[in-house]
């Protein structure tokens, strides 16, 4: 099983996302998605090329992954020899996809 690093930029969007799912829908709302957000990423964790390659999204973005569901995008690389998979960006699906990955790439 690989571990996972997160960037400080993936670390604040799931700290914003707690915030935001306490404040607009209450402790129970926010526990049962963020138990969602863990299981996902648990799942990634032992199918590290589950995602797909994200340069079908931008050239910047080879050699990285993306794993999709209905509300994110989270951007990753898989480092075979460390047995670690780096997430780089977690994007919302109402965002400017290819806006933020100009400005972050």
């Amino acid at each position: 099983m690989f571990s996972l690093e997160l960037s400080t930029p993936a670390k604040e969007y799931f700290e914003n996302l707690k915030q935001y799912l306490l404040i607009n829908f209450g402790e129970t709302v926010q526990r049962e998605s963020l138990t969602k957000e863990e299981q996902k990423l648990e799942n990634l964790k032992s199918f590290p090329y589950i995602g797909i390659k994200a340069s079908k999204f931008s050239e910047l973005l080879d050699g990285y992954y993306v794993l999709l569901d209905k509300n994110e995008y989270i951007f990753y690389q898989v480092d075979e020899k460390e047995k670690t998979i780096y997430i780089e960006l977690v994007l919302s699906t109402k965002e400017d996809l290819i806006q933020k990955i100009r400005k972050y790439f």
